[in-house]
């Protein structure tokens, strides 16, 4: 397995692109309707430009990882499998994964990309949940037999007088062949084929034998992978399909279906950093919000959505701040999450005046006397910024406030010391 080459956001890197990566990398960002690599020129040299994804994508026999800004600094070597390393517990809080070090450890001593870790996770989870017992249940069949079993259907028998050797039956039975291992069949199928790592096509080799008795469909997106598909009989494949969900959002799985040579698995880091932060939040409150043990944490305020403004009696621009802290029927805390790199030289150490708009927009219709602004804090920062702005002719405040999500979330330690610093930040008023 060839090395990646390694950028951060917004970086360039040097690559000699011809017209066919020109044409795939076209198809990529078509697929995903945002520029996840750009070819550029530079000074008459050839370039790629990265965006606001982090992830990997791959270009022929090349593969480039993105990794995210907040971890850009002079060694860039260091820092690739630290970023790695947390990004993937990122997205384990983000989207209710499973990671566990054990598994992690030598893939990262390889300097593997971040796209073979992930599939390694779900090719060994998998593995070890089917040999537990596969999720079968009774499906509905009907079939045409030479022996009556089950229901016989009467009226398909009649329309078909000649077939009297024949029974039109219906039955019920217990197979392993239903929707849930439709899902990890398509998935393993795909990642067989987009594996560079022999190790991980051994073991998506190995599923896809265990898998046989399950219907290959042709196509399947994220919406044929709901989460009511997971309930209270099958809930240990739970993290196994939020994982194969992470697979079937990427855009570019059913490009793959015929170019292997062209792929990315790539995320929104301002998704990312959201999703982790709330979930951190809500998972470690007891120790972050322990002013409010009884308050309802709410995600994108589900269940208290409110509007700014109406027109011809319609609402309309929503508002839903990332975190609300509901007690009973008033909201005493928001939170949001920005994704911006702060600047301590800057006036207002370079929150945008958009973003304070949209607080005080939130303060005002939630009435709400506290919100904080969180941004990523950057390996580049000298110093943490936590700072109070106080709204003018009022007594509500706006807290700007970077938090470090750079060490070892594997850690218990690590996630201690994060939850102290969250912990602080929402005391301060």
């Amino acid at each position: 397995m060839s090395r990646a080459q390694i950028c951060f956001e917004h970086e360039s890197l040097e690559y000699a692109w011809n017209e066919r990566a020109f044409a795939a990398l076209t198809r990529l960002n078509r697929a995903y309707s945002v520029d996840v690599l750009r070819a550029t020129f530079d000074h008459g040299k050839k370039k790629l430009q990265a965006a606001e994804y982090v992830g990997v994508v791959r270009l022929g026999a090349e593969t480039f990882q993105i990794l995210p800004k907040m971890y850009r600094s002079a060694d860039k070597k260091a820092q690739t499998q630290e970023a790695t390393r947390n990004l993937l517990h990122m997205l384990a809080y983000a989207n209710d994964l499973q990671i566990r070090e054990h598994a992690l450890a030598p893939l990262l001593k390889q300097n593997a990309d971040w796209f073979e870790i992930l599939t390694r996770l779900f090719a060994t989870h998998l593995q070890a949940e089917w040999q537990r017992g596969a999720q079968r249940n009774y499906q509905r069949v009907e079939d045409e037999l030479p022996l009556l079993k089950g229901k016989w259907r009467i009226g398909e028998q009649l329309r078909h007088p000649l077939q009297q050797h024949r029974f039109f039956v219906a039955y019920d039975e217990f197979t392993s062949d239903n929707a849930l291992n439709r899902v990890f069949r398509f998935v393993v199928e795909r990642l067989w084929h987009l594996t560079r790592d022999a190790h991980n096509r051994q073991r998506l080799g190995e599923l896809r034998q265990w898998l046989d008795e399950v219907t290959l469909v042709s196509t399947l997106s994220v919406d044929d992978a709901p989460p009511t598909l997971i309930t209270r009989l099958n809930e240990r494949f739970a993290p196994l399909l939020n994982l194969a969900r992470l697979f079937l959002a990427q855009r570019s799985l059913q490009l793959a279906a015929r170019d292997v040579e062209t792929f990315a698995f790539v995320l929104d880091m301002n998704a990312l950093f959201e999703g982790f932060l709330v979930n951190f939040i809500r998972r470690h409150r007891d120790e972050i919000l322990p002013q409010f043990p009884n308050a309802d944490l709410l995600a994108q305020t589900r269940g208290a959505t409110t509007y700014l403004a109406t027109h011809h009696e319609k609402n309309v621009f929503q508002l839903k701040p990332d975190l609300a802290v509901r007690v009973e029927n008033s909201f005493p805390l928001l939170v949001d999450t920005k994704y911006k790199t702060l600047d301590l030289n800057k006036n207002n150490f370079g929150a945008s005046q958009s973003d304070f708009y949209q607080m005080y927009a939130y303060s005002q219709r939630y009435h709400c006397p506290h919100i904080v602004l969180l941004y990523p804090q950057t390996a580049d920062m000298l110093e943490v910024v936590n700072q109070k702005f106080k709204v003018a002719g009022t007594q509500e405040t706006i807290r700007v406030a970077t938090v470090d999500v750079r060490g070892d979330l594997g850690r218990r330690e690590a996630r201690n010391e994060l939850a102290k610093e969250l912990k602080k930040i929402f005391e301060e008023e």
